[in-house]
């Protein structure tokens, strides 16, 4: 419909799920009072409801494995190496130059795989960080601490973020029948055989709203990110349940009688960091200090994004629906009212998005960034970080898409300069 924000071809497929409910439209409508227009918002507008446009293709969730990888399979010189973890990169301490990758295929037992030309590192913003700080690259004070030779003092594993919102927030749905299991069964044996139905989409999931709070920002602050589940419970209005409860799914996401409303901040403020698992730094997890909230502005947006999100409640859309916000269970925060209790509500029951960056920050300086702009790390030969961890700040929505861009670009910039410069790398095995 736009040209000039969508392409076509490509292996990667951006669609919308053809079934729409009458809850979708409900929702959507209420927006609509709110004053959001429905239109397309990877077309640069700073507000919009949407109908979300996901990976899909034939009403089939298309992962980057089936778009990218499955195709050329075949190719002689790919192979994968499936149940492999990454313990270290060989560098070459004199030239500074990256040798080989030291991997586990069984635990305890290590194999090299030497380098020809470039390690591209893509274990994410957490992995990234384990790997390279037992590589001898990341902040030396944090090395030294391990006992970590420091090959290169970067600061890897500051800068952390990631998006935030918080749960709580729950409208109830009256008029919905239980869901029987001949029901699910006939939805079920409708999609696999023609692919449509009620299971061909994500429910209520499929709309999503963005909002700009603030006049002196350039985009929208909050997407306001619905997700319908299904309570099993014949008294629900009369009996208050946990949250947790409230999040937890039984059953398809596409039955629902309880939508919950996640109000995202798209550039939170606060970062955190990652740090190696100081009782076992090789195998053990990764430790995240995420300070979520931790600057006061995120708290502030947060729960102005909660007002907003409550005059939902005074549409005539969801009147006429009867919609009501759901009677939840709010210990602590229960005897708290107005705007305090959705302060407090904001920090027992924040939510990180799962959406993590910049713990290897793309930047002009070592002093505050890990790569340059062509994703090589400072100050270390054939080694490059291709993934959201080289993000210095949140887009304005998911990840997913913006990774797979930063890859397509890497893919051809990798093309380019060995094109360019065949005999300034080094080639010897």
């Amino acid at each position: 419909m736009n040209s000039h924000y969508h392409g076509r071809g490509g292996e990667m497929h951006v669609q919308r799920f053809k079934h729409v409910d009458r809850y979708m439209e409900v929702f959507t409508a209420a927006f609509g009072e709110m004053g959001l227009k429905n239109l397309d918002i990877n077309a640069n507008v700073p507000e919009a409801v949407v109908n979300n446009q996901f990976a899909i293709a034939n009403n089939t969730r298309l992962s980057t494995n089936n778009a990218f990888l499955k195709p050329i399979r075949h190719r002689k010189n790919l192979v994968v190496k499936t149940g492999a973890t990454v313990t270290k990169i060989v560098i070459s301490k004199q030239e500074k130059s990256v040798e080989a990758v030291i991997y586990e295929h069984e635990k305890g037992k290590e194999r090299p795989a030497y380098a020809k030309r470039e390690v591209l590192l893509t274990a994410g913003a957490i992995n990234n960080v384990k790997i390279l700080h037992l590589s001898g690259i990341g902040p030396k004070a944090e090395l030294k601490k391990l006992n970590i030779t420091t090959i290169h003092d970067l600061p890897v594993g500051l800068n952390y973020q990631d998006q935030v919102t918080t749960g709580g927030l729950a409208f109830s749905i009256n008029d919905v029948a239980p869901v029987s299991e001949s029901q699910i069964i006939a939805d079920f044996k409708t999609w696999f055989q023609s692919r449509s139905g009620h299971l061909a989409s994500v429910g209520i999931g499929q709309v999503s709203a963005f909002v700009q709070l603030y006049e002196n920002s350039k985009g929208p602050d909050v997407e306001y990110v619905l997700e319908g589940n299904f309570v099993r419970s014949d008294k629900f209005l009369l009996t208050n349940i946990s949250v947790g409860v409230a999040e937890e799914h039984s059953l398809p996401i596409s039955y629902y009688n309880l939508v919950n409303v996640y109000p995202v901040l798209l550039r939170p403020k606060s970062k955190g960091k990652v740090l190696l698992n100081k009782r076992n730094p090789k195998y053990g997890r990764p430790t995240i200090q995420a300070n979520l909230l931790k600057e006061n502005e995120d708290i502030e947006t947060l729960v102005d994004s909660i007002d907003i999100a409550l005059q939902l409640l005074d549409t005539k859309e969801l009147k006429k629906a009867e919609i009501k916000l759901a009677p939840l269970d709010l210990f602590p925060c229960d005897r708290i009212k107005n705007r305090d209790q959705w302060n407090c509500i904001a920090r027992h029951f924040t939510k990180a998005m799962s959406n993590p960056i910049g713990t290897c920050r793309m930047g002009d300086s070592k002093e505050d960034s890990v790569v340059d702009y062509e994703l090589r790390v400072h100050g270390i030969e054939r080694l490059r970080i291709v993934d959201a961890s080289v993000m210095p700040t949140h887009v304005r929505g998911g990840i997913f898409a913006p990774t797979m861009m930063i890859a397509e670009k890497a893919s051809r910039m990798l093309v380019k300069d060995w094109r360019e410069s065949k005999n300034q790398f080094y080639n010897g095995r």
